[in-house]
């Protein structure tokens, strides 16, 4: 076997040749997690050389984890790796076996692993990493979503569905604290970071590179078990005494076992410490002002009313509003864009204006009968826009809710 929790004290050329490209490639990998930019000089002439790359590219992704550049480093990756055991080898041939720096390695896998765990799995039981469903997302058509805004959708539909997602990945690093349960923890990592890879792929989600390694890390702690593993649940065989190292003293055991509680208390906490602000702040404190979907009745331009037609595709349809400072804007065409959208409820005032621009137009608005009316001047003309409340429960995603009993499938 390439790895194993025994300790064997003469190791074969093969075991000591993988182990050696293991180690290093996995190593550099988990490194360039927080020191990727250092990279750059070697990764810009690589793709500018040897892979004759034309177009501009950098390490920083923007939230894109398959970039070139995270696929150029892959490939140097390789190579390094590749090159580094035949040096390693050659240096180091004379050695029996690598007991020591395997369980070190193996130890470094489970804690970048757990970190991981928890890191996704909470923001998920916070129902944060795919929020629930904004009034933005419910004017939005199926068809203008993008894969991987149809993925999030799904996934933030559901928050009974998010919770569980999350305590599925935070019982799998949870699993592989106790060496006792290592192996179940690193099968779990591996059923369930492959339901995310492969969301990931069908999804065009850009995590791909990211959550495939997750999974190899938990294939490499399975592989150091594999031999028990094939034999119980494959072969159904008694697998016999098994010694795993080391073996600590019971001093030792205890001493480590306080350091894990200690360990997981204090990144548990610092996971809930963490997320439960952005929680609040989404799920807990009041709405902005003006939040809700707001579906636009009468629509004048320059005193002339603009009729809600496909012909005039710029006229606005809907305004939807989920955040205190920004708006999203649906018009005629079904094109929908966000704006800044600033609503000063002391002086019925609101400040208008794209995203990207310095300066805002000044708009007011005031409330008659459950109507809302906006007045003002945008880039020059003069407009005045009635709109009502659109009840969120018109939209069946919303109002369809959960049914122990259906006589019929209510597929739309």
């Amino acid at each position: 076997m390439i790895l194993t929790r025994e300790k064997k004290e003469i190791w074969n050329s093969f075991e000591k040749v993988s182990f050696r490209f293991l180690f290093l490639y996995f190593t550099l990998y988990i490194l360039s997690l927080f020191t990727a930019s250092i990279w750059n000089p070697i990764i810009q002439w690589l793709g500018t050389y040897i892979f004759d790359i034309n177009y501009e590219f950098s390490s920083n992704g923007r939230g894109s984890g398959d970039t070139t550049y995270a696929y150029l480093l892959l490939f140097l990756f390789f190579f390094l790796s590749i090159i580094g055991a035949i040096i390693w080898s050659l240096i180091d041939r004379k050695r029996k076996s690598y007991n020591q720096l395997q369980y070190g390695f193996l130890v470094g896998v489970r804690f970048i692993l757990i970190f991981f765990m928890f890191t996704y799995g909470f923001v998920k039981v916070f129902h944060l990493q795919m929020p629930e469903l904004s009034n933005a997302n419910l004017i939005k058509t199926l068809g203008e979503k993008s894969p991987m805004g149809l993925a999030w959708t799904f996934m933030g539909f559901s928050k009974t569905y998010s919770i569980f997602a999350g305590l599925a990945e935070v019982i799998a690093g949870i699993l592989l604290i106790p060496r006792r349960t290592q192996t179940l923890g690193a099968i779990a990592v591996i059923v369930v970071m492959l339901n995310v890879f492969m969301m990931n792929l069908c999804f065009d989600i850009p995590v791909k590179i990211f959550s495939f390694h997750l999974m190899l890390m938990g294939v490499l702690l399975l592989m150091a078990d594999f031999k028990r593993v094939f034999g119980v649940l494959v072969q159904n065989n008694n697998i016999g005494e098994y010694i795993i190292y080391p073996q600590l003293k019971k001093g030792d055991r205890k001493i480590i076992l306080i350091v894990k509680v200690v360990l997981f208390l204090l990144i548990s906490g610092l996971f809930v410490f963490t997320n439960y602000p952005r929680y609040k702040k989404f799920y807990v404190n009041a709405k902005p002002p003006l939040y809700g979907i707001w579906e636009v009745e009468k629509f004048e331009k320059n005193t002339v009313e603009v009729p809600a037609n496909l012909n005039e595709e710029k006229r606005w349809r809907y305004i939807a509003i989920d955040h205190p400072r920004v708006a999203s804007i649906k018009t005629m065409d079904d094109k929908q864009n966000f704006y800044k959208f600033r609503v000063d409820t002391l002086k019925n005032v609101i400040a208008f204006s794209k995203r990207y621009e310095k300066t805002a137009d000044t708009l007011n608005f005031k409330k008659v009968n459950n109507k809302l009316i906006i007045t003002g001047i945008i880039k020059k003309d003069s407009i005045k826009i009635q709109l009502k409340p659109k009840n969120v429960d018109d939209f069946l995603l919303k109002s369809r809710g959960f049914n122990w009993i259906n006589e019929r499938p209510l597929n739309r």
